[in-house]
C-alpha cells in the first residue's frame, strides 16, 4: 500500500524539492546554505502532507529543526527555514504549473512520497 494524500499537497511537496534541490537531489534541501532531509509523518485524513524537517551535521548526525505540513490544497501551513516568501513562491509555482504544465509538475513529484 501506498501513502495516500491530496494531489495538490504532493504537488507543493514536489516543487519544494525542485527548488531547495541539492546537486539535483530533491531528497537532500539546501535551504540557507544549509543541509536538511524531510522524513515524512503518517497520512492524514483531510489529505495534508505532514513529517519534520531534520538538518544534516558532520559525522553522519542529523538534528530535528521541526515539524511541517502541508493542507490538502497545496498550502504550506508549516515548514521551518524556508521564508514565507519561499513558501509563496512554491504554491504560486505548483498553482501555475497545474494550470500550464501538469506534465512537468508530475515529474518534479513523482518519487517524493
Amino acid at each position: 500500500m501506498g501513502y495516500s494524500c491530496s494531489r495538490d499537497a504532493a504537488n507543493t511537496l514536489g516543487v519544494i524539492g525542485k527548488m531547495f534541490a541539492t546537486d539535483g537531489n530533491p531528497n537532500t534541501l539546501t535551504i540557507k546554505n544549509q543541509r536538511y532531509f524531510f522524513e515524512r509523518g503518517g497520512e492524514q485524513c483531510d489529505g495534508a502532507i505532514t513529517g519534520t524537517l531534520y538538518r544534516m551535521l558532520p559525522n553522519e548526525m542529523c538534528r530535528k529543526v521541526g515539524s511541517t505540513r502541508i493542507n490538502a490544497d497545496g498550502t504550506i501551513a508549516r515548514f521551518p527555514v524556508i521564508t514565507a516568501a519561499d513558501r509563496v513562491e512554491a504554491v504560486s509555482t505548483m498553482r501555475d504549473l497545474s494550470a500550464s504544465n501538469l506534465q512537468l509538475l508530475h515529474a518534479w513529484t513523482s518519487g517524493r512520497l
